[in-house]
């Protein structure tokens, strides 16, 4: 379960990517434990983006499975990121969307 703090920074991250007509899904993969957290499906091009929120104070470490799950998901060349802050969710909209960022 993820802390105040880190649930406040998916909040405002989910919010920002709604923004931007991104679609949002919160993932609970109960029988696929180390999951991200978030995928994000973008407009125009369907580009699938998966993102494992951790706590801003930089501390959050990823834990084993997390860590496994995202290097399977990269070997399928797909997009997963860690975030630990709102400017780095920013960058990785930015990296996806075709178009500009409503910030």
């Amino acid at each position: 379960m993820p802390t105040s703090t880190e649930a406040k920074l998916q909040a405002k991250c989910v919010d920002l990517a709604r923004k931007n007509n991104i679609m949002v899904r919160k993932v609970h993969a109960e029988n696929r434990r180390g999951f991200p957290d978030l995928i994000l499906i973008f407009p125009i091009n369907g580009k699938t983006v998966y993102v494992e929120m951790k706590h801003p104070n930089g501390k959050g470490i990823l834990a084993t499975l997390q860590s496994l799950e995202i290097k399977r998901i990269r070997a399928q060349n797909a997009s997963a990121y860690v975030c630990h802050t709102y400017k780095k969710f920013t960058e990785i909209l930015t990296t996806h969307l075709t178009t500009d960022l409503k910030a």
